[in-house]
């Protein structure tokens, strides 16, 4: 038995190479698609993000659209009247407003309801719509219509005032006054 050599046992944790660079490989690829996807991932956030920014939008233009078309309905059509009965629906207490704009006009029409007064004209129907002011008449020339006298000296400055006041008022008597008086004064 002397001349038996221990042999080395191989040792137990060793792996072929060809399966280590398998293993290495697989996982070089696994991080390469952890990264892709990392990278959608962040995409996505950010369309969502932005979907949620535009469905608030989207939410608040809907309700404007319908607290306008409450303020329509209800017979305001006066852009004033929208401010006041903003105004009046915003100062109520929290507790006792109604839901709604809409709610709180419909509520105003009802039959023996308390109207505010800042609203009362705006939903009786008896608000006046601002009119186009009225049409000057034409005043009576000073000299009743008359030619000046006879002899009298016709001057640019006459002419430009006659003018000036055609333009003004309508009223063509001063020119024919001049006109006539030229007449008179080549005669």
């Amino acid at each position: 038995m002397a001349d038996e050599t221990p042999s080395t046992p191989p040792p137990s944790e060793t792996v072929p190479a060809a399966r280590l660079a398998e293993v290495v490989a697989e996982r070089n690829a696994a991080r390469k698609e952890i990264e892709a996807l990392k990278a959608t991932v962040s995409k996505a956030d950010e369309w969502r993000t932005g979907m949620e920014k535009t469905a608030a939008e989207l939410a608040a233009e809907r309700a404007a659209r319908a607290e306008e078309r409450d303020l329509y309905r209800a017979g305001l059509v006066d852009e004033e009247a929208h401010v006041v009965a903003r105004a009046l629906y915003g100062a109520m207490p929290a507790d006792t407003r109604p839901k709604t704009l809409g709610e709180y006009l419909g509520s105003l029409k009802a039959e023996g309801a308390n109207v505010p007064k800042a609203l009362a004209n705006y939903l009786t129907g008896e608000v006046k719509p601002a009119g186009t002011p009225p049409v000057q008449q034409p005043k009576a020339p000073a000299n009743g219509g008359k030619p000046p006298p006879v002899g009298q000296t016709i001057t640019p400055e006459a002419l430009r005032a006659a003018r000036e006041h055609f333009q003004r008022t309508g009223d063509m008597s001063r020119m024919k006054a001049l006109h006539e008086a030229g007449k008179a004064n080549r005669a």
